[in-house]
């Protein structure tokens, strides 16, 4: 009988090992995390739309608008918002950019996404707070909403806007309330023809 040596092992690194799992287990936990995030993360058309703007869709608080304000000297084609009729287009933007005071009205067979679907005096007899106003839009703009484009509210991504006046113009006599729909994706034609 010989005396034999059994051959080594050949041994890995131990530390090789303990970095691949590390860096699985780091890849693992990464993407746990963003999976958490997009679950829990609650998805709305508003998304879109400009954090903080002037005005708000009509779920929230709007900021009344000075219609009293003169036209920039540079807008050939710049109308005030709250001289802007039923059937107006425009983009959303211009709205944000003059602070919800002016758009620059598009020819609805144009690109556009916003276009206004109700303009009227509201009924109230003194000047609403906030509360007044989001009801105002409920009693007026969400009904004239459907007529307009022949969908219910809430039923597709498209927003409700409104614009209303200042306590100063209340007091001088403008009472209009104004509502516009806006659609985060863009449109090419009417909101009322698409109905």
């Amino acid at each position: 009988m010989s005396d034999r040596q059994a051959p080594a092992k050949s041994k890995k690194p131990a530390t090789s090992t303990y970095v691949i799992v590390g860096i699985i287990m780091v890849i693992l936990i990464v993407t746990l995390v963003f999976a958490i995030h997009a679950l829990t993360t609650p998805l709305s058309p508003q998304d879109t739309i400009p954090v903080q703007p002037a005005y708000t869709a009509s779920t929230g608080d709007a900021t009344p608008t000075d219609t009293t304000t003169p036209l920039p000297s540079d807008a050939a084609s710049t109308t005030p918002i709250a001289q802007a009729a039923v059937g107006t287009c425009f983009e959303h933007q211009a709205t944000v950019d003059s602070n919800s005071k002016y758009i620059d009205p598009i020819d609805c067979t144009q690109q556009h996404d916003s276009e206004v679907f109700f303009a009227d005096s509201v009924a109230d007899t003194s000047y609403p707070d906030s509360a007044g106003w989001q009801q105002d839009v409920l009693n007026d703009c969400h009904p004239a909403f459907k007529t307009y484009t022949g969908i219910t509210y809430g039923q597709n991504p498209w927003q409700i806007y409104y614009i209303y006046p200042s306590q100063q113009a209340w007091d001088a006599g403008t009472h209009l309330l104004l509502c516009y729909t806006t659609d985060p994706l863009g449109r090419v034609t009417s909101v009322k023809a698409a109905s």
